[in-house]
C-alpha cells in the first residue's frame, strides 16, 4: 500500500469509527429518554390511583356521617335553651340543648347545628330571649357560615323575643345554625326556665 494510500486508510477508519460513537451515543440516550418517560408515567399513574382512593375514603366518610333517611320519611327538629348563655362571643355558635324533636337524627346537639340528610326545601324557625334592661341582642341564622335570616331584638325594657322564620333549599351535607352576632351589643341570652330561646326545623319537600 502506497503511503498517500495509507493515510486516506487511517483518514477514513478514524471517520466512520467517529460515526459510530456518536450514533451509539445517541441511541442510548434515546434508550435513557425512555426509560425515564416509561418511569415518569408509571409514577404519575400510581399517583392518579392514589388520589382516586382518597376521593373514595373522603366521599365514604361523607356518607357515613350523613342521615340516610329515605326521602318520603319525615325530617324534624326542635330544641330549646336551657341554661342563659354569657358572655356571647363573636360568631360564637348558640348551642340549643333541649332536644324535643329529632326525627331523622339530623339535628346535632353537640354542635348545635342541623345537617341535611337530602336535598330539597326546609323552614326553620330561630328565637332568642334578651334580657338585659339596657342593651339588644342580634344572632344569624347561617347555611355553612353565611347568614341566610337574622334576628335583633331590645327595646331597652327587660325582657324581648326576637322570632324569625327562614325557608331555604338546602343540598344534602348543608349545615344549619345559629349563631351571635359579630360585634352585637348584648353579650347574653336569657331562659326564664326554658322555651323562649328556639331552634326549629323540618323537611317541606325533597328534590
Amino acid at each position: 500500500m502506497s503511503t498517500l494510500g495509507f493515510i486516506f486508510f487511517i483518514l477514513w477508519s478514524s471517520c466512520c469509527h467517529s460515526f459510530l460513537l456518536d450514533d451509539d451515543n445517541s441511541l442510548q440516550t434515546l434508550l435513557t429518554l425512555l426509560n425515564n418517560e416509561k418511569t415518569a408515567r408509571t409514577s404519575l399513574e400510581n399517583d392518579i390511583v392514589a388520589l382516586r382512593s382518597t376521593i373514595d375514603a373522603v366521599e365514604a366518610r361523607q356518607r357515613a356521617a350523613q342521615c340516610n333517611c329515605p326521602v318520603t320519611k319525615t325530617i324534624a327538629f326542635s330544641a330549646t335553651l336551657t341554661s342563659d348563655i354569657n358572655p356571647l362571643g363573636d360568631n360564637q355558635v348558640v348551642l340549643y340543648d333541649n332536644v324535643i324533636t329529632n326525627v331523622g337524627g339530623a339535628y346535632d346537639v353537640r354542635h348545635g347545628a342541623f345537617r341535611a340528610p337530602v336535598s330539597g326545601a326546609y323552614k326553620f324557625t330561630f328565637s332568642v330571649l334578651q334580657g338585659t334592661s339596657q342593651m339588644w341582642i342580634a344572632v344569624d341564622l347561617v347555611k355553612n357560615g353565611a347568614p341566610i335570616g337574622r334576628i335583633r331584638t331590645g327595646d331597652y325594657s327587660y325582657y324581648a323575643i326576637g322570632t324569625n322564620i327562614v325557608t331555604v333549599h338546602l343540598d344534602a351535607g348543608d349545615d344549619v345554625w345559629v349563631q351571635h352576632q359579630e360585634l352585637a351589643g348584648s353579650d347574653r341570652i336569657m331562659t326564664l326556665k326554658g322555651g323562649y330561646s328556639m331552634f326549629t326545623g323540618h323537611l317541606i319537600q325533597a328534590d
